[in-house]
């Protein structure tokens, strides 16, 4: 049986171009058309119709490298490029020209742009700095801010919070309170820490925290509070958890933190996503999508021979879901014999490494049988040495919490399916973050593909995903594929908010620009 919607040329009966372009008419008078499906087959007739559009203002220095990062102002009249060679380029969108090249922004390789508003963006680069600048004057920047130890990656703005939060390769995020005097003033000072954090993202309304890692995972953080993000989470070792969950075995050290798992809890709730269409490594790149639906990532495998693009819904989900999402896992009783056979004085060795000073654990050690279950909660992790996984036979300063809660001793939570989407991409560049993004009405991908870019679509009628949801994931649509209008591999790309419009960048100084062709 043939569907009465089943051909996008049938929807709206709009295609004939009389009525396409009065639908376009009544658009732009604000008049609403009351005929169902014609948004999908407009966005499907201007997605499918992009194409690049010559300039003559191609950036031709080899000094700029590779441009790894694009950023549009909110009112989508400027775009800001973060180059490889620390430069930070400004163009108008308007007519494609390059109005202002910043030498020198940073002392290596820029990273990330992020505006923050009308006026002003900041940046941030290997060189472990994050930098505010005024489109009005670039001559010098407005503050530099320093704290991270490593390549910094990831800008964000928290407008219900009203600060940037930034992340780098050294595992910490930061929120920075931009109205204070001194520049190395931190509204919340480290809110995170964690090995292995790759990128952060927050949704638009800044109540979820989405991480990606190299450890072939993600986390998202619900209900967001950042003021008491470092409180909740102080110990809590991710890495840790995401072991239990994979080897089948449980460590007291980290089933105390199940209580971040509930999904009656009320702030900065712990949920990981591990379902990928391949064996996940490194999620590289990761974007949100507007309405903060889902999370677009983009993941290779150990060997680097597989390069996937990825779709997970983020959003809340019934508490009933979470009910059944664990498993009780059984310890081995000790073998007697082998127990008698061990020395009375043998100095005590655990497996995790890295989490707190040696002259700390033997205090800790010593005074753990006192210890009550707030002091615990309240410790303090901070540098080197070695911690009690509670594997072997001390009396350990969990016991006090199991005793209360004996349920939580051998429970491990189980993450829920979040997959929606995928796509397989082609392993070329390899070494270089790909970054992709979201359209501004969150019906497209665009995904840096070789030498151009692909748009990808929920469905072949280019339909949002609040009305396609699919019962099992399924393969992200390829609407066009915007192939060899670079010289080398891309490597970044980007949406204006407020028009048909698309950039990208590509490692050799080149920008391209695409719209419709109707």
């Amino acid at each position: 049986m043939t569907s009465a919607v089943s051909s996008p040329k049938r929807v709206g009966k709009i295609n004939s171009k009389l009525n396409f372009l009065d639908v376009i008419e009544k658009r732009t008078l604000g008049l609403k058309v009351y005929q169902t499906g014609y948004d999908d087959t407009i966005a499907l007739k201007l997605y499918s119709s992009f194409h690049q559009y010559e300039v003559n203002n191609t950036v031709h220095d080899p000094h700029v490298g590779g441009i790894f990062n694009l950023e549009f102002s909110l009112d989508g009249k400027l775009l800001v490029a973060a180059c490889q060679g620390q430069q930070v380029l400004l163009f108008d969108a308007a007519n494609q020209k390059l109005i202002n090249t910043v030498e020198s922004a940073h002392q290596k390789c820029v990273n990330c742009v992020r505006f923050l508003n009308d006026r002003h963006f900041a940046t941030c680069s290997d060189d472990t700095s994050i930098k505010i600048w005024d489109v009005r004057s670039t001559k010098t920047c407005i503050k530099t801010l320093h704290g991270h130890s490593n390549w910094v990656k990831n800008i964000e703005w928290s407008e219900k919070d009203d600060v940037m939060v930034t992340s780098a390769f050294d595992g910490s995020i930061y929120a920075w309170n931009l109205k204070t005097q001194t520049e190395n003033n931190m509204m919340y000072d480290k809110v995170f820490l964690m090995n292995g954090l790759m990128r952060m993202k927050l949704t638009d309304d800044g109540t979820k925290m989405v991480i990606a890692t190299t450890n072939g995972y993600m986390i998202i953080i619900h209900d967001l509070n950042l003021m008491s993000l470092a409180t909740d989470l102080r110990s809590f070792r991710p890495n840790l958890y995401r072991l239990m969950q994979i080897s089948d075995q449980c460590f007291p050290v980290g089933t105390i933190y199940n209580y971040l798992f509930s999904p009656n809890r009320s702030r900065n709730r712990i949920e990981f996503i591990d379902d990928f269409p391949n064996e996940a490594e490194v999620i590289s790149s990761l974007q949100i999508h507007p309405h903060g639906w889902c999370a677009v990532s983009r993941n290779i495998n150990g060997d680097e021979s597989e390069e996937w693009t990825t779709i997970h819904d983020i959003q809340d989900r019934d508490p009933k879901d979470y009910e059944d999402a664990f498993t009780y896992i059984e310890e081995e009783e000790p073998d007697e014999s082998e127990e008698a056979e061990e020395p009375l004085n043998q100095r005590p060795t655990d497996l995790w490494m890295g989490y707190i000073s040696l002259d700390e654990y033997r205090n800790h050690s010593r005074d753990g049988s006192r210890m009550s279950q707030n002091n615990w909660e309240n410790f303090q992790l901070p540098a080197m040495g070695i911690l009690n996984s509670g594997l072997i036979g001390l009396n350990s300063s969990y016991s006090a919490y199991f005793r209360q809660h004996p349920e939580q001793r051998n429970k491990v939570i189980k993450n829920l399916p979040r997959m929606t989407h995928f796509k397989e991409e082609k392993t070329v560049g390899k070494g270089f973050i790909k970054e992709l993004c979201f359209s501004s009405d969150g019906r497209m991908v665009a995904s840096p593909y070789d030498r151009g870019v692909r748009l990808l679509a929920f469905n072949e009628k280019c339909q949002e995903l609040s009305v396609c949801v699919p019962d099992h994931p399924q393969e992200l649509r390829t609407i066009v594929e915007l192939n060899d209008y670079h010289k080398d591999i891309v490597v970044s790309c980007k949406f204006s908010p407020t028009h048909y419009q698309l950039v990208s960048g590509c490692l050799g100084s080149e920008i391209k620009w695409y719209q419709p062709v109707v």
